[in-house]
């Protein structure tokens, strides 16, 4: 798993040298890599019933947006636990792969999540492996605008499979007026497990 994340990693290079030039060029160097599926070893990838499961630790039953989805294959989302999912990526080939899963109680929209407003509120938002693929500018102006998209019980769930990016993610997010009320794992945790974050607006931070 970790070859084939570091070839992404590799391979993804040129997106993120490009993402900040032309934002249609980026959707289409986007679907470019997932029709030649160099993406695809994602759909297999972890346990993609964590996120759901925290969610609901503060959540049962949530409205979930999840910005930059990709193909979602590899969320899981069982029916009857969530009320609704609106997933959102800048590419079609992603998203097309998405709405074939035929979900209940979901929908979709291509769209650049750094510029993206949903038309609801949501108990949850997540960002699965996304966050690095943006310049800290533009990640901290993409954090700020997150709590108007939550509801009064939201929280944002950051997943970041390097736990020493996850590390250096927590000082953009403590500028971004959020607190972390939960990290998993913590600091001391495991360097190969992916590390999640529960990300509360700091006026209405958990104590």
């Amino acid at each position: 798993m970790s070859r084939l994340r570091t070839t992404a990693g590799l391979l993804g290079a040129p997106v993120r040298a490009l993402v900040r030039r032309s934002p249609r060029l980026n959707a289409v160097l986007w679907d470019a890599q997932y029709a030649l599926g160099m993406w695809g070893y994602l759909d297999e990838a972890g346990d993609g019933s964590v996120p759901l499961s925290l969610i609901e630790t503060w959540a049962p039953q949530p409205a979930i947006l999840d910005l930059g989805c990709g193909t979602s294959v590899n969320l899981a989302l069982r029916r009857g636990r969530y009320r609704h999912y609106h997933g959102v990526d800048i590419s079609r080939r992603a998203i097309g792969t998405a709405r074939a899963l035929r979900r209940p109680d979901a929908s979709y929209a291509v769209a650049d999540i750094r510029t993206y407003t949903p038309p609801d509120r949501y108990d949850a938002i997540l960002l699965r492996e996304v966050i690095y693929y943006l310049s800290v500018p533009e990640a901290a102006d993409l954090l700020r605008r997150l709590p108007g998209m939550l509801t009064a019980r939201g929280r944002i769930l950051v997943q970041i499979y390097d736990v020493q990016r996850s590390r250096q993610f927590v000082a953009v997010i403590r500028d971004c007026g959020l607190e972390v009320t939960t990290w998993r794992p913590p600091e001391t945790g495991d360097a190969g497990r992916d590390a999640f974050f529960v990300l509360t607006p700091a006026a209405v931070a958990e104590p």
